[in-house]
């Protein structure tokens, strides 16, 4: 829609008027000791207008009519040092995109240990356009009649300066918090001061409840060959289910905000929950969003999770595997990562994520393969044993003799299990 406003802040290109302009707007919106640095040109060293904050602190304006933005914000702000300021406002008539304003409101809060509020031409348009005609008016020539409306409409947009001011504060202290439920009562009292967060910020909630899902919560028990093991608790991770369930639906799926990670972590829900048909439809949403997202859903965890949806159904785990790109385990396969792994260094098991085939003795579903690799000592043969994922708990596999060949491993293997996919390194100690 056509803005004469708009249109004439574009226009703008008078850096001096604007700086009058904004420093009439300040004093304006209440702030008090409002101070042009240079009024008449001249090095100014990054500070434009200086003024008391609301809480009697200092306060300072910067002010720009460039359309390299974030080229001048740093150039500005890297000037600034911590404590020197308590609150900052960034004028401008560029349209700041929200990746901007949270970009440059992070760096002010994590390096300068203040509050940027941000005012790009739609917010002045809107100032100047509802509750501040007469500013308008004297520097940009356009008239208004509706003063009536000024005292009621200045107070509106005064409240809703603080309360965004307010609502990013909460939310700062939302992200830095351990603590999920201090941050999700964080969030909700920011989201209703500043309803515009809300989306992103539930989604945020979303994949913090799911990844604790996934990660599990430290419990940890003995295995019968002296090993521990982080697992699930599972009734102390119900409250964290329901909330990633429901923060994750409500963003990604009801309100369709197109995220690959939480459509990821929504997956791993329905799969922890073993819900196949929407976990299918949840991976085929991520994928189509974004396609690199693949690599994340065949991380160690994830995937367990994913396969845990699966039951020992064979031509689930093969839909699956398709979909992340997981290619078949062969004999041929299976035999060369075990010989030609890298043991330089290496203490440990090599790992392979796999399903226990139906009316198969023990438990069913996922389990982790661990096999002792082929060391010299040993003669270049292997054993193996396997953990449940869901319980942590220890299966050892019968050989006899107990080392034996990698071929004969994997018969023995394949005879119980349906091999899925290998660990990989970097994952082993996590």
């Amino acid at each position: 829609m056509y803005s004469q406003t708009v249109a004439a802040l574009e226009k703008f290109d008078n850096q001096h008027d604007f700086e009058r302009m904004c420093a009439d707007i300040l004093f304006a919106l209440g702030y008090k000791d409002v101070e042009l640095i240079a009024p008449r040109g001249g090095s100014d060293g990054g500070k434009d207008i200086t003024f008391t904050t609301e809480s009697g602190g200092r306060g300072l304006a910067c002010v720009t009519l460039r359309g390299d933005i974030e080229k001048k914000f740093f150039e500005d702000f890297s000037k600034r040092r911590a404590g020197e300021f308590e609150k900052y406002i960034f004028f401008c008539t560029a349209y700041l995109t929200a990746q901007q304003k949270l970009k440059f409101a992070q760096y002010v809060v994590n390096t300068l240990h203040a509050e940027l509020v941000s005012q790009d031409i739609e917010v002045l348009r809107s100032v100047l356009d509802s509750v501040l005609p007469s500013i308008r008016e004297q520097y940009l020539g356009i008239k208004d009649d509706k003063r009536a409306l000024f005292e009621s409409m200045l107070a509106t947009a005064r409240d809703d300066l603080q309360k965004e001011g307010q609502a990013r504060l909460l939310l700062d202290k939302a992200h830095e918090t351990h603590d999920l439920l201090k941050a999700e009562a964080l969030v909700k009292q920011a989201a209703e001061l500043l309803p515009t967060v809300r989306l992103e910020e539930y989604l945020q909630l979303g994949i913090r409840h799911a990844q604790t899902v996934i990660d599990g919560l430290p419990l940890e028990i003995s295995g019968e060959y002296g090993q521990t093991f982080r697992v699930y608790t599972k009734d102390m991770l119900a409250p964290h289910i329901r909330s990633a369930l429901a923060y994750l639906e409500e963003t990604v799926l009801h309100a369709g905000l197109p995220d690959a990670e939480g459509l990821l972590y929504l997956a791993c829900i329905y799969g922890y929950q073993k819900q196949f048909n929407e976990m299918i439809t949840t991976i085929d949403k991520a994928l189509t969003v974004d396609a690199r997202i693949q690599e994340e859903f065949r991380q160690p965890r994830k995937l367990e999770i994913l396969l845990l949806a699966c039951g020992s159904d064979r031509s689930k785990i093969e839909q699956v595997s398709q979909k992340l790109g997981i290619p078949t385990v062969t004999k041929e396969t299976f035999c060369s990562f075990i010989t030609d792994f890298d043991l330089e260094g290496f203490t440990g098991y090599i790992k392979w994520i796999a399903v226990k085939r139906p009316n198969t003795p023990g438990e069913k579903d996922v389990h982790i393969i661990n096999v002792c690799p082929p060391y010299v000592q040993y003669d270049g043969l292997v054993c193996a044993h396997s953990q449940v994922f869901e319980t942590g708990q220890i299966e050892g596999l019968t050989t006899s003799p107990q080392f034996v060949t990698v071929e004969t491993l994997y018969d023995v293997l394949s005879r119980s299990f349906i091999l899925v996919y290998t660990i990989k390194r970097e994952y082993f100690y996590l």
